[in-house]
């Protein structure tokens, strides 16, 4: 099986672009996600955004 990578959609960035990059990279299981039990029962989890982690922080809150 597969293993979920779950990409975090906390309201930043272009998430289709980093999904297709994962795709293209050989992950199989990507899914754009906002939501909290779906990112805790992923294999890996990816916080998208290039030098934006203080967004990312205050959009998970």
């Amino acid at each position: 099986m597969a293993e979920v990578v779950a990409l975090v959609d906390y309201g930043a960035g272009n998430l289709h672009s980093v999904a297709n990059a994962l795709r293209a990279a050989g992950a199989k299981g990507v899914k754009v996600t906002s939501d909290p039990d779906a990112v805790r029962a992923a294999d890996r989890v990816v916080l998208p955004g290039v030098g934006s982690f203080k967004a990312c922080a205050e959009g998970l809150r």
